[in-house]
């Protein structure tokens, strides 16, 4: 598996541009009010700022559960390939009895 580099990875990209944008969005509404903000731009600015909170975290923790999984994933499969090589596979053996003649209930119904 090859690795990406973060800004190759679409998922990162869009999370850039949300980031970015919300707070160009915030940045535009102080800049407009300057110092006299009412009512609904302090709702319209706490609305912003905790949508991008819940945002950032649920991408945050999101990478973190899929490092994770595939940390797990890749250590069981190098615990498999290692138990693997440890045994080697025997041959089977034929059966000593021959099966019967009598059929695959071998006379007994």
């Amino acid at each position: 598996m090859k690795n990406k580099l973060p800004l190759q990875s679409k998922k990162f990209l869009a999370y850039l541009v949300a980031d970015f944008g919300w707070k160009f969005l915030m940045f535009y509404i102080v800049w407009e009010y300057k110092t006299a903000i009412d009512q609904y731009a302090f709702m319209v600015l706490m609305t912003i700022i905790i949508t991008a909170g819940f945002i950032q975290i649920g991408y945050i923790l999101g990478q973190a559960f899929i490092d994770r999984y595939v940390m797990l994933a890749m250590a069981a499969l190098d615990n498999d390939d290692d138990s693997d090589k440890s045994s080697l596979p025997k041959k089977q053996e034929k059966p000593n009895n021959p099966p019967s003649q009598d059929g695959p209930f071998d006379g007994e119904y």
